[in-house]
């Protein structure tokens, strides 16, 4: 967890009577599958075992589900839980300390980047709070990296490419409007990877989004929010991964492929050119086509 801020639940659920007597402190968000202390929680379906270990964090559940919780947590039911966690994600949002920005060489960074050495930035780039850069990066030109991201040592970002920035996981406010959910779980990026230009690595909402060590979005490929891509593990060109899927190590996704939401795709898997993945693919196999299926062996007789 992105440890982002440090708001008192008291003050995060002003005018909420569940809230008033808490004093616990909230400094980010975590995934109900991993909870972790200190952070609000969505619960969509399922959550985990160790929800009662976790301690001062905010559950927001549907008004049916019963959560065992510690005495320093509490849990907040309604109808429609997502729109209230937004809510809530973006009042934590209000709260936090203001961070200014400033221009130079033509781009515009806030002011507590953090840049290792021997740093390229390119021109044009917009960068958030709460980012870092590691040793011997490149930043291509155009470039927006959101906030609350985490670039690891030669990691080179090529032209136009889009850093975590919101996915479509949207929710409804109070008088129906559509918006997306504030992505405070943050992006990392570690060490070596590549991205080509226009390539799309979308921050996590609930968990962090996370691009391993050694791997490879390509031209105009795209990785939404909660994902996790293993290491050394190829995103091809106009490739696109949906939320909340999991990539192994050494994959390959060839260009145009296409996951649905919450896929999971082994180490060593290989989907095909185009291919639509509905379903798992297990550990070292080839998938092709649409729906993607496994390739069929033809005995030489």
């Amino acid at each position: 967890m992105f440890k982002i801020c440090e708001i008192t639940i008291r003050d995060l659920l002003e005018g909420f009577p569940e809230g008033r007597d808490l004093e616990g402190r909230i400094y980010g968000v975590s995934d109900p599958e991993a909870p972790e202390d200190h952070s609000i929680i969505f619960v969509k379906n399922d959550v985990s075992e160790d929800a009662e270990k976790v301690k001062e964090c905010i559950f927001i559940t549907k008004k049916d589900m019963e959560v065992s919780l510690d005495p320093s947590s509490i849990q907040l039911k309604c109808s429609y839980p997502k729109n209230l966690y937004g809510e809530l994600l973006e009042r934590l949002k209000c709260l936090m300390p203001h961070v200014g920005q400033r221009m130079a060489a033509g781009c515009c960074f806030s002011e507590d980047l953090q840049i290792g050495e021997n740093v390229q930035i390119g021109p044009f780039c917009v960068i958030g709070r709460d980012v870092v850069i590691g040793d011997n990066s490149r930043i291509g030109a155009g470039t927006v990296i959101g906030d609350h991201v985490r670039i690891g040592r030669d990691v080179q970002i090529r032209e136009k490419c889009l850093i975590g920035v919101e996915d479509a996981d949207i929710y409804r406010t109070e008088d129906g409007a559509c918006r997306t959910l504030p992505h405070l779980a943050g992006t990392v990026i570690e060490d070596g990877c590549l991205l080509l230009a226009g390539s799309v690595l979308a921050a996590g909402d609930t968990r962090t989004t996370v691009l391993g060590r050694g791997s490879m979005i390509g031209l105009l490929g795209d990785v939404g929010h909660n994902c996790r891509i293993g290491e050394e593990t190829l995103v091809s060109g106009k490739a696109s991964i949906s939320g909340h899927c999991r990539i192994g190590d050494q994959a390959y996704v060839a260009p145009m492929a296409v996951t649905t939401n919450r896929i999971e795709v082994g180490d060593h898997a290989y989907l095909g050119l185009g291919a639509v993945a509905i379903k798992d693919v297990p550990e070292g196999e080839k998938q092709f086509g649409n729906p993607a299926r496994k390739v069929l062996e033809i005995k030489k007789k």
